[in-house]
């Protein structure tokens, strides 16, 4: 499921309370599922940890820093010299 099918299936009451406790507004979530805004490892971990096993961290549009540190962290480090300047 992505991020977006994940948000909206969600009510507006509920869509606030999710954005409140992953530190960030509605409105910062409505520009990731609807407007293509891409977000840093940090949130996305957030989303996941949120979303009670709904979202992989496969589901969320990453920052291309984010997909570097992510290549890191899943033992990738080549990647980020390349990605990350």
């Amino acid at each position: 499921m992505d991020f977006k099918t994940f948000y909206t299936s969600k009510p507006v009451n509920e869509r606030e309370s999710f954005a409140q406790q992953a530190g960030t507004t509605r409105g910062h979530c409505n520009q990731i599922a609807f407007a293509g805004r891409k977000v840093d490892l940090g949130m996305a971990d957030v989303f996941v940890a949120l979303s009670g096993g709904a979202l992989t961290i496969d589901d969320i549009p990453l920052t291309d820093r984010a997909n570097a540190q992510r290549a890191i962290r899943e033992g990738a480090p080549h990647q980020m010299a390349a990605s990350v300047v």
